[in-house]
C-alpha cells in the first residue's frame, strides 16, 4: 500500500487536534503552529506565572534537572515547582498550582518546571515553527495569535499518564471556537479531530466546573484536595497572556 500523507489532501491551512500521546509519533509538526494544552495543571500554572510576572518558566522533563538548573543560578533570581501524581515534589518550593503563582511568589523571577504531563508535552512540541501554551484562561488570545501566524496548527494534549485527558480536548475545542471569531479564523479547515474537540466544547461550555471535575485529572487533584486548583483551570478568558516557547533549551515567555 502506497504511503498517504493526508495533508496533501486536507485543505490548508488547517487545525487538528492530537487527542492523546501517542499521537505525537506520526505528527508532522515541522512547518505548524503547535499549542501545547494541559489543563490540569501545567500549561494553566505557565499561564498564571507569565501573568503574574514571572520573567520565564523553564520546563524540564525531571526534579533533577530542576535541582541542577537551580544550583547553577544565583539565589533569589528563580523559584523550583514541581509534582508527580499531583503532589509537590518535597524539596522543590512550589506545587504545579495556578493559585500558587503569585506575584509576591514569581514577579521577575525563573519559573523553574517540572510536572507529570505537561513539561514532557512541551519538549515534544519542539520541532514545530512556533510553540504556543494554552489554558482556559487565554484560549481567545492563543487562538487570535495561532491564527494570525496563518500555519496549520496542531492542538498538542499532554494527556493523563499516556491516555487521552478530557479537559486537555475540551481547552482545545474553546480555543477552536474562539478561531471561528478571529479575523482570518474562516480560512481554517477544521480537520475531523478538530472537529470532535469542538463539539466536546460547545455540549459542555455551560457546565465546565462539572465537566472537569467528573474528568480523571479532575476527579484525581479534588481528591488532594485540590478544589482551588481546579476551579482555576475551568476560569474562561482571564488573560491575554500568549506564552511563546523558544529554544532550544527550551524557554517560556509573554510572546
Amino acid at each position: 500500500m502506497p504511503d498517504i500523507n493526508p495533508y496533501d489532501y486536507i485543505p490548508q491551512p488547517s487545525a487538528g487536534v492530537l487527542l492523546e500521546p501517542c499521537a505525537r509519533q506520526e505528527a508532522d509538526l515541522a512547518s505548524a503552529t503547535a499549542v501545547v494544552i494541559d489543563a490540569i495543571r501545567a500549561t494553566t500554572t505557565i499561564v498564571a506565572a507569565l501573568a503574574a510576572g514571572a520573567r520565564e518558566v523553564v520546563p524540564y522533563a525531571t526534579a533533577d534537572e530542576v535541582r541542577a538548573e537551580a544550583a547553577r543560578r544565583p539565589a533569589g533570581t528563580f523559584v523550583t515547582c514541581g509534582e508527580r501524581l499531583g503532589e509537590r515534589i518535597e524539596d522543590l518550593d512550589l506545587n504545579n498550582s495556578p493559585p500558587a503563582m503569585t506575584a509576591k511568589a514569581v514577579g521577575g523571577k525563573s519559573l523553574l518546571l517540572t510536572t507529570t504531563n505537561g513539561t514532557g508535552a512541551i519538549l515534544a512540541a519542539m520541532e514545530a515553527e512556533t510553540v504556543l501554551v494554552a489554558a482556559m484562561a487565554n484560549r481567545t488570545a492563543v487562538a487570535r495569535r495561532a491564527v494570525a501566524l496563518g500555519r496549520r496548527i496542531v492542538f498538542l494534549t499532554a494527556g493523563t499518564v499516556g491516555t487521552v485527558a478530557a479537559e486537555d480536548v475540551l481547552v482545545a475545542g474553546a480555543c477552536l471556537d474562539a478561531m471561528a471569531e478571529a479575523a482570518g479564523g474562516e480560512a481554517y479547515h477544521l480537520e475531523d479531530s478538530a472537529r470532535l474537540a469542538l463539539a466536546a466544547w460547545q455540549a459542555a461550555r455551560d457546565r465546565l466546573v462539572e465537566t472537569f471535575r467528573a474528568t480523571w485529572g479532575g476527579a484525581f487533584i479534588t481528591g488532594l484536595g485540590l478544589d482551588e486548583d481546579l476551579g482555576a483551570c475551568c476560569e474562561v478568558d482571564t488573560t491575554d497572556v500568549v506564552p511563546v516557547v523558544r529554544g532550544p533549551p527550551p524557554v517560556v515567555t509573554v510572546g
